[in-house]
């Protein structure tokens, strides 16, 4: 076994400025016995006209904290992708990880009624079409990193995984019933995934929801360095955090509870269930009760939690795009439309966007210490951009 290649992501020293993420440097090609996972909620238009576009969310996260939980202690490559998510693992954890990714599209079908999309795809498979997967490591906080992945490679893997021919069945897990119904989904892999918080409310304006993609993998460098500069310029010093401490001012909900304890004890007896539901209750009881009073103990510093959430929020990152979610005020976002426009129109760049007036939150929460927070906008973010974005690099702008 190639040890090189099973250690190259935690061998990475992570970059800590998102607009280091054109530095060719922090990049090394994946090795080819690496594979790529893709996963997506089929339906999602219709989850988001019917307002469910939280549970869209959930499911995004769940195929993340199952791999995390499976091949606990090991660094891994992931991106939140709003109604999906991508992860990278190396062959010799793909028979570990397949119970947890059927689990996961058990909880969709079973829990929330949605049908999850799991694709595999080896990079070996993507390197002999001529395509490269390169990743770096993106320090979001001190205690946090995520991947950012670029060179074409993860696109070209999501066409084959979701195109309608015949091909893309070999790709998709669940599909090949005469090996995979032998294997017992794991139910029990979603241990830290929580959706307490109730949507954050913009506190500028409203909360921008961005995809940009570089059209011209050449220049995709010069481009993705000058898009980043001028939407740093636009947002300030402030950068428009959608989930900065201050702004969590609606505490959690309770309502989630009962969808979160359903997740939790899949197929479990009423007792279990209720015990569950009754511990989920004390511990939002709690926070909530350090947060209005100030209280903290030797245990436990709520406000800390707070800023450490801030910090340790996914609100932007790189997976052969940007993704950004940002709390900008209505000549913030004009002003960020007007360079995305100019960029489009000079055949540069291809966007999404989609406003909302609130930002929605999924947690990945491993104990007190070590937690990540995935944020999508509201009324579909990522989702709804991605439409648009779509729909761009359908229609080429003639230059």
């Amino acid at each position: 076994m190639n040890m090189a290649s099973i250690d190259f992501y935690s061998s990475l020293i992570p970059f800590k400025r998102f607009a280091d993420l054109t530095d060719p440097t922090h990049y090394q090609q994946v090795p080819n016995d690496w594979w790529i996972i893709i996963t997506d909620v089929k339906g999602s238009t219709q989850a988001i006209e019917n307002d469910r576009y939280k549970d869209v969310n959930l499911l995004g996260a769940s195929s993340i904290i199952a791999v995390l939980n499976t091949l606990k202690g090991q660094e891994v490559p992931f991106v939140f992708g709003g109604d999906g998510a991508t992860l990278l693992v190396h062959e010799s954890d793909i028979a570990k990880i397949k119970p947890g990714l059927l689990g996961t599209q058990r909880l969709a079908r079973d829990v929330l009624g949605f049908e999850l999309r799991i694709g595999m795809v080896p990079v070996r498979i993507l390197t002999e079409k001529g395509f490269k997967v390169e990743v770096a490591k993106f320090a979001i906080s001190d205690k946090t990193n995520i991947a950012t992945v670029r060179g074409g490679g993860l696109t070209q893997a999501e066409k084959l995984v979701k195109s309608q021919d015949d091909e893309s069945r070999r790709y998709q897990l669940g599909r090949d019933s005469d090996v995979e119904s032998r294997i017992e989904a794991d139910l029990n892999s979603f241990e830290g995934l929580s959706c307490r918080w109730n949507p954050i409310r913009s506190k500028h304006g409203e909360i921008m929801s961005l995809l940009v993609m570089a059209t011209g993998l050449e220049k995709s460098e010069a481009t993705y360095r000058r898009v980043i500069h001028a939407i740093d310029v636009v947002m300030g010093e402030n950068g428009g955090h959608p989930s900065s401490p201050e702004k969590m001012t609606d505490g959690q909900s309770y309502r989630a509870l009962w969808k979160e304890m359903r997740m939790h004890t899949m197929d479990q007896p009423f007792g279990k269930k209720l015990r569950y539901l009754g511990r989920s209750i004390f511990e939002t009881s709690v926070l909530t009760l350090f947060l209005v009073t100030g209280y903290k103990n030797d245990r436990f510093n709520a406000q800390t939690y707070l800023r450490e959430l801030g910090e340790n929020t996914d609100f932007q990152k790189f997976d052969d795009m940007i993704r950004m979610v940002r709390d900008c005020t209505i000549q913030q976002r004009d002003k960020i439309l007007e360079m995305l426009k100019k960029e489009r129109v000079a055949g540069h760049i291809a966007y999404g966007v989609h406003m909302s007036n609130e930002a929605l939150l999924t947690c990945l929460v491993f104990h007190l210490d070590s937690h990540i927070h995935f944020v999508d906008g509201g009324g579909g973010g990522y989702a709804i951009a991605a439409k648009q974005l779509k729909e761009q690099l359908r229609q080429p702008v003639a230059v």
